[in-house]
């Protein structure tokens, strides 16, 4: 019997390198809570939240990477424990890579940095019917990469998604996730437009996926691909109405392109497997 040799499959991690403040949070830091000495052998660290006078305070399920539940905006909307993890945990995703866009007077500049800003109808190809889910590359990840949101008024600054185009979005009932590297789909001024039209959507909403980068993905492979299977790792979310959770996020595809076959074999396996 002639067995095939196993294909070449690449994961990417596609959460940002270390903690990133966004305004409804606090800055992460990584703290001792046992450093080993002479009378035991244990060392261990751990995250606490500070804020800008120096105080531990409460971790938000909203800084680093994290999903966005409906309950985060909308007061009758599902919490993350009430959302079929089916939903996010594998889905099969098209690449919207406009870190290189024409678009000049959707891009923006900042500390060097040439990205895409907003996102509108026309920055979305025509072939998203069929997917689970979307990731929206704009650049914005090397400045995520650099702690730029920690500076005073840059959410005034970060990529969102026009009330159309998350119209658009939502239209399109197979998808169910959508991620962005960005801290948010929306800026100060938009009110939450982006955020109302896809966890609002009715039966089944659209959840977020925020404070991604695709600074690792281009480096392992550049031009993106076009389809990635994607993957969310959520950590516990306790209370008693999660309104989303930190998560770590990965991408995979096939580092061959005779490989397509086998990898669309994997994406189905992962998206057909039971969760218990």
């Amino acid at each position: 019997m002639i067995q095939s040799a196993p294909f070449q499959l690449v994961r990417v991690d596609l959460s940002p390198a270390d903690y990133v403040h966004v305004p409804q949070a606090p800055k992460i830091e990584r703290r001792p809570i046992f450093a080993r000495g002479a009378d035991h052998e244990w060392e261990m660290s751990g995250v606490v939240g500070v804020n800008a006078a120096g105080e531990c305070v409460g971790l938000s399920n909203h800084t680093w990477s994290h999903v966005d539940a409906p309950y985060h905006l909308l007061a009758d909307g599902a919490s993350l424990d009430e959302i079929d993890p089916r939903q996010y945990l594998s889905s099969r995703a098209r690449v919207i890579d406009l870190t290189d866009s024409k678009a000049t007077e959707r891009r923006e500049t900042v500390d060097g940095i040439n990205y895409h800003s907003r996102i509108d109808v026309a920055d979305l190809p025509d072939d998203l019917e069929g997917f689970d889910a979307l990731l929206l590359v704009t650049g914005f990840g090397a400045l995520i990469d650099r702690g730029y949101p920690m500076t005073k008024d840059a959410d005034h600054h970060y990529p969102n998604v026009t009330r159309a185009a998350a119209e658009m979005m939502a239209s399109i009932q197979s998808i169910r996730l959508v991620g962005i590297d960005s801290p948010s789909f929306d800026k100060p001024e938009t009110n939450a437009a982006a955020h109302r039209v896809l966890l609002g959507r009715r039966p089944t909403p659209v959840l977020l996926l925020e404070t991604l980068t695709g600074e690792r993905l281009r480096r392992a492979l550049d031009p993106l691909p076009k389809e990635i299977l994607l993957t969310v790792e959520p950590l516990r979310a306790y209370g008693q109405r999660p309104d989303g959770a930190l998560s770590s996020v990965y991408a995979y595809y096939a580092a061959l392109e005779a490989d397509a076959g086998q990898f669309d074999s994997f994406v189905a396996l992962m998206r057909g497997a039971r969760v218990f």
